[in-house]
């Protein structure tokens, strides 16, 4: 008889179901069970001897604690047995007036005794407090302390008693008081209440249902559940309990469902015990073990139902998984939807075996496919995206072919921009299974760097222009507060007033400058002049330049120019710069009567380091990270108060990095002053400047400035803009020149012809043509000298003004 091949995979896939069943089964309760059996064995006895351990370890400090106090108290006595005055009391032939008024006067110094006492040899009361009479000369309970302090070679607690006259419960303290023969000659004790060591024990928090108590040595309970004096005695099967406990060895008995622990008193005989229900005590081990059963139980649950689901879900997987092996590997469905044209190229007929909806599109926008030709019917060739020998190198040579914003024009002339990759697709067994083909439309992103670029090129233009319209109405202006500095009446008003123009017309000028320093440094146009300079005497020319903001602060600055190697390979204007910056920086943001240090030294052989401290409005933590970021200042309450637009700090650093250095900043926080700190690298100094450093200026003298000795020529000044002509003839002629002007390129060319000049100072914007022309005509006809005058101040400008002869 021949079975039904198909009977016999029903029935293998039967025995594969029960298998996942019973293997999910004993996988969830083999586990559960377990887990119960080792809870109700090995970890509850491990859970309850940590437990008991930890009781014991609370039972041991609160014994230790009482044994403390009264080994506090007992120290009173130690120090009192062997004082030589103690010995003259009890020897002397009437002891009870000397013994009581040292008592009166010793008692009151120690506030941790409630009662002090002296007794002759045999125990007879001499002298105490608080006071008995009744009890002077007779025996002082000797009986619960004579021997044992007889014998102690320290002190020794008696057992609790109503002490006399106010009988509270009490215990005494008491030791022996040696003559110098060594023989005991009396003995002195203390008295402490038993509520002043309950009041100690009620501080301390137990947990629930727990109890507390103090057993004297006789067995004597010292206290009530609230810690008062116990007045009662111990009943009869309190004190065979008591008895057991003390027989006991491991510290816990368990008595009528109650769990009792107990430690001894050091040194006393005391005894402490905690007691509590066993319930209460041993709750945390059975609500785990609770929670532990419900916990399996629901596992077992869970395990059963899974292992059922699973197996109603193997069938459908084991069918599902059938049908995913003759699925092809490139899911048409997932990649329907997606922008990126993919398609699958056979490697024989280098036919398209699969492709996305997107690819179709680009073939046929910009890849030359014909509309109506479907793309199941096209070769590799027909789709023109890719170059026709790039298939072959990616099968030969199994290395991705990729093009990047390849330009391809659709139907209609447009442009597109598109990524294009080709890579083998291989097995597992390396076997070539056909070519990936993606192609990527990048046209947006394309124009939108194009656009960027665009808006960036506008926005240097535009700063470009910005500086130079602002900068044309500022130079006539500095030109002519310069003039009226020189020639006005020395009337402090008009001075004030002339100082206020000059001033906040150069901070506009330095803005200017700073807007197009950004700039440069954005596009990594920021060129350095490098010579070997001492950065101490670039220091002080920025001081300088500060020393009037400083005088009018009434600021405090000090020098400490400790470096050796003070010579680096930089730029003196820009480093100027840097430390103009950061002097600047600390006169704005330091109060009035403030202090600045500046100071250099020599971390290493090879470097300069340059810190400039001040005591001024300090630095948030948080902003530290961001201080040298373009246009920061902190916060905007800093930019309201102080103004400025925060790209000093931005400035500097490139500039300092240029160098091949490092700026930082530190800052305990606000109003705890900040310090700048410049590292440089430094070079051998020159040999003719190899002699001790420069003097650090003193602030109140002002350097005179050094002009040199010039000829006095005749200068053709060329500007469209008539106040910059009027302010450079002022300016000029009071220094001795003789100024001609002119207001174009063609009206310099006549002038020139008329009279031989010596310079030319001319702007580069000018109506007819460009500066750039005139001086390359000048230059050639009579080789005249020029300087370009202009408010454009990008690195080409430079660049084409000293390419035509400036």
């Amino acid at each position: 008889m021949q079975i039904n091949p198909r009977f016999k995979s029903r029935q293998r896939r039967g025995y594969e179901r029960l298998n996942i069943v019973i293997t999910i089964l004993l996988a969830g309760w083999v586990p559960s069970i377990l887990t119960l059996v080792i809870s109700y064995t090995i970890l509850t006895n491990t859970l309850e001897s940590k437990i008991l351990r930890d009781r014991q370890t609370f039972v041991q400090l609160i014994a230790h604690s009482v044994g403390e106090d009264l080994g506090r108290t007992g120290g009173i006595i130690e120090y009192y047995q062997t004082q030589p005055a103690l010995g003259k009391i009890l020897t002397s032939p009437a002891p009870e007036p000397l013994a009581q008024e040292w008592l009166r006067d010793t008692f009151f110094s120690h506030p941790l005794i409630d009662g002090m006492f002296l007794t002759s040899f045999d125990g007879r009361l001499v002298g105490a407090l608080p006071y008995d009479q009744e009890m002077i000369g007779r025996d002082y309970r000797s009986k619960s302390w004579l021997d044992g302090a007889s014998a102690s070679p320290d002190v020794f607690v008696a057992s609790v008693h109503p002490r006399s006259p106010d009988n509270r419960k009490a215990t005494e303290i008491v030791g022996a008081v040696r003559g110098a023969d060594g023989k005991i000659i009396g003995f002195i004790g203390v008295s402490v209440l038993v509520e002043r060591i309950g009041r100690r024990l009620s501080t301390i928090e137990f947990t629930d249902q727990s109890t507390c108590q103090i057993l004297d040595q006789d067995g004597t309970p010292l206290f009530t559940k609230d810690f008062n004096p116990n007045p009662g005695a111990m009943s009869a099967s309190g004190l065979k309990l008591i008895e057991r406990i003390r027989a006991d060895k491991t510290g816990h008995v368990e008595h009528e469902g109650n769990l009792y622990s107990s430690a001894p008193v050091e040194n006393t005989g005391w005894m402490t015990v905690v007691a509590q229900p066993k319930s209460v005590a041993y709750k945390p081990v059975h609500d785990l073990l609770s929670k532990m059963t419900i916990l399996s139980g629901w596992l077992i649950a869970l395990t059963g139902i899974f292992a059922w689901l699973a197996g109603k879900a193997y069938r459908r997987q084991s069918e599902a998984a059938q049908r995913i092996e003759r699925e092809v590997i490139f899911n048409e469905k997932i990649l329907a939807n997606m922008p990126t044209g993919i398609a699958l190229v056979d490697p024989e007929t280098r036919r398209f075996l699969q492709a996305n909806e997107a690819f179709g599109q680009m073939a046929k926008r910009f890849g030359d496919l014909a509309p109506e030709t479907d793309l199941a019917d096209a070769t590799y060739a027909d789709v023109k995206i890719a170059p026709s020998d790039a298939i072959d190198k990616v099968l030969s040579l199994g290395a991705p072919f990729q093009l990047i914003e390849q330009a391809l024009q659709d139907g209609g002339g447009a442009t597109h921009f598109v990524n294009v990759n080709l890579l083998r697709l291989q097995d597992s067994q390396q076997t070539v299974q056909g070519v990936l083909y993606f192609v990527e439309d990048k046209t947006r992103d394309v124009r939108q760097r194009q656009e960027l670029i665009s808006a960036n090129a506008s926005k240097d233009e535009f700063l470009a222009l910005l500086s130079h319209e602002l900068r044309n109405p500022l130079s006539p202006v500095l030109a002519m507060v310069a003039e009226l500095e020189v020639r006005t009446s020395d009337a402090p008003e008009v001075r004030q007033a002339l100082e206020v123009i000059r001033r906040n017309v150069e901070l506009e000028a330095r803005l200017i400058d700073d807007l197009l320093d950004v700039t440069r440094i954005s596009k990594g146009k920021l060129q350095l002049s490098l010579e070997v300079v001492c950065v101490e005497e670039i220091l002080q020319r920025a001081y300088e330049i500060c020393r009037q903001g400083i005088l009018a602060k009434k600021l405090h600055v000090e020098f400490r120019l400790r470096a050796e190697q003070s010579y680096v390979n930089g730029d003196p204007a820009r480093l100027q710069q840097v430390f103009w910056n950061l002097i600047k920086n600390s006169v704005k943001f330091t109060p009035a009567d403030g202090r600045i240090i500046i100071e250099t030294f020599n971390p290493t052989k090879d470097q300069i380091e340059i810190k400039i401290t001040d005591t001024g409005i300090g630095i948030d933590e948080e902003k530290l990270g961001k201080i040298f970021n373009a246009f920061e200042q902190g916060q905007s309450s800093i930019t309201r108060r102080y103004g400025g637009l925060g790209l000093g700090l931005a400035i500097s650093k490139a500039m300092v990095t240029a160098h091949g250095g490092n700026i930082s900043v530190e800052s305990a926080g606000p109003d705890k002053g900040a310090t700048f700190t410049v590292i440089l690298s430094t070079v051998p100094a020159p040999a003719e400047s190899k002699s001790p450093g420069a003097k650090v200026p003193s602030e109140g003298k002002r350097l005179a400035p050094i002009r040199p000795k010039q000829r006095k020529g005749r200068v053709l000044v060329v500007d469209d803009h008539q106040d910059t002509c009027i302010g450079m003839k002022m300016m000029l002629e009071r220094r001795g020149y003789h100024v001609t002007l002119a207001h174009s390129a063609d009206q310099a060319v006549e002038k020139a012809r008329e009279a031989k000049f010596d310079l030319l100072i001319s702007d580069i914007g000018l109506p007819d043509r460009s500066g750039y022309e005139l001086m390359q005509e000048l230059r050639a006809k009579n080789g005249l000298p020029g300087i370009a005058l202009s408010g454009f101040g990008m690195e080409n400008d430079i660049s084409r003004a000293r390419a035509a002869g400036f």
